[in-house]
C-alpha cells in the first residue's frame, strides 16, 4: 500500500526543525500515518499551497501511476490536508520569469505582498495586487467546493480511497448545492472550525514549533494528528 499526501505547511511539515522551513517531510504527519499503517507514502505537499495546486499535482501524480503496468487502485489511500480559502497559483510567463521556483508555478498567499513584491516579476505582482482586492468568501467558497469536488470524483471514477480534512479554520461557507455533494464519512466537518487541523492541536494544548515564526507546529503535533487520523481511518473502516 502507497499512502498519498497533499495539502500546505502543515503537511509539509514546515517549521519544525528550524525556522522558515518549507518542508521537513521525514517528520511531517504523512510519513508517521503511512509507518503506522505500514504503507510506503509519497508527501506531495508545499508551504504556500492552495486547493488548487492540490488538485493539480495530485491529479498529475496519480495520471503517472496510471501509465504503470503496476497500477493498482486498491493499494492506494490519498489522504488531503485541505489549505485555506484565500490562495491561488500563477504559471510563469518565460523560463527567466523571477519567483515561479514550484515547476514553473508560484504558490501565492493573501498576506504575503512584501515577500511577493521583492522576489515576483512586475507583472506577477500586479496579478497579486488585483486578486487579493478582488478576494471574498463567495467566490473562493465556491472555488474550494469545485476543487474537492473535481478530486473526491476523480478518486471515486478511479476506485481509489481516501480522506479529506481541513487544515486551517478558515473554512468553506454552507452552499448547500456544493455541500449536498461531498462525501462527509471521507470529508468530515468540512465546515467546522474547531475540527479543523490547526484549531485541534490548539484545543489539545500543543503549541507552535520553537522555530516558528509563521504559525506551524513541532513534531509532537504532527505524531499526535497522524494518531488521530489512523483512529479516524479504522473506526470509519476507510481502507
Amino acid at each position: 500500500m502507497i499512502l498519498i499526501a497533499n495539502g500546505c505547511s502543515h503537511t509539509a511539515g514546515a517549521e519544525i526543525e528550524e525556522s522558515l522551513q518549507g518542508e521537513c517531510y521525514d517528520k511531517a504527519w504523512p510519513k508517521k500515518l503511512a509507518d503506522s499503517l505500514a504503507f510506503k507514502h509519497v508527501n506531495l505537499a508545499i508551504s504556500g499551497s492552495s486547493d488548487d495546486r492540490v488538485v493539480r499535482t495530485t491529479l498529475e501524480y496519480i495520471s503517472k501511476l496510471k501509465k504503470s503496468h503496476k497500477f493498482n487502485p486498491r493499494k492506494i489511500f490519498v489522504a488531503i490536508n485541505w489549505p485555506g480559502l484565500h490562495r491561488t497559483e500563477l504559471y510563469q510567463t518565460s523560463d527567466e520569469e523571477p519567483g515561479f521556483w514550484d515547476n514553473g508555478w508560484m504558490p501565492m498567499v493573501v498576506g504575503n505582498e512584501e515577500t511577493y513584491k521583492a522576489q515576483c516579476s512586475q507583472s506577477a505582482f500586479a496579478f497579486y495586487k488585483t486578486w487579493v482586492i478582488r478576494q471574498n468568501n463567495h467566490q473562493s467558497t465556491i472555488k474550494f467546493y469545485s476543487n474537492v469536488l473535481l478530486l473526491q470524483n476523480l478518486l471515486i471514477a478511479n476506485n481509489i480511497k481516501y480522506l479529506f480534512w481541513n487544515s486551517s479554520m478558515t473554512v468553506p461557507d454552507n452552499f448547500p448545492h456544493y455541500l449536498n455533494e461531498i462525501n462527509h464519512k471521507r470529508f468530515p466537518h468540512i465546515l467546522e472550525k474547531e475540527k479543523s487541523y490547526t484549531k485541534m492541536l490548539e484545543l489539545n494544548g500543543f503549541k507552535h514549533s520553537l522555530f516558528a515564526k509563521w504559525g506551524h507546529y513541532g513534531e509532537d503535533a504532527q505524531e499526535w494528528f497522524a494518531d488521530f487520523l489512523k483512529t479516524y481511518i479504522t473506526k470509519n473502516k476507510l481502507l
